[in-house]
């Protein structure tokens, strides 16, 4: 079963939103982009960031409202809001096993991005 089909599958039964995790796992969390040189900067539309309870995409970010993470594997729903608008979010990626690029299963096709260098602050 994939997880995006789990994912619902938990947020449509009865008492599931309890049972469902609201905080990304560290592993995943990060910058992620497609052209490493952009990291850090607003030069690609590609750019993903995503922090224990949000996720921002180029031009719209929001709260995430569930996460089913397994081994690899992240589902999430989230709020997103961006140029004037609010919608429900549902996303799939899947890490590679050295943790370098983040796969979005949802994409067409999926997109590969790699993970950026953590900045200091």
């Amino acid at each position: 079963m994939k997880l995006l089909t789990l994912l619902l599958s938990l947020m449509l039964s009865a008492g599931a939103l309890a049972q469902t995790q609201v905080k990304i796992p560290r592993k995943f969390q990060g910058e992620w982009n497609m052209q490493p040189a952009a990291c850090g900067t607003a030069l690609n539309d590609s750019v993903l960031l995503l922090e224990s309870e949000k996720i921002s995409y180029y031009e719209t970010s929001g709260p995430v409202r569930a996460v089913l993470a397994r081994g690899h594997e992240l589902g999430l729903l989230a709020e997103l809001s961006g140029e004037g608008h609010t919608s429900v979010h549902v996303a799939q990626f899947r890490l590679s096993r050295d943790g370098r690029t983040l796969i979005d299963e949802l994409s067409t096709p999926q997109l590969k991005r790699y993970r950026c260098p953590t900045r200091r602050r």
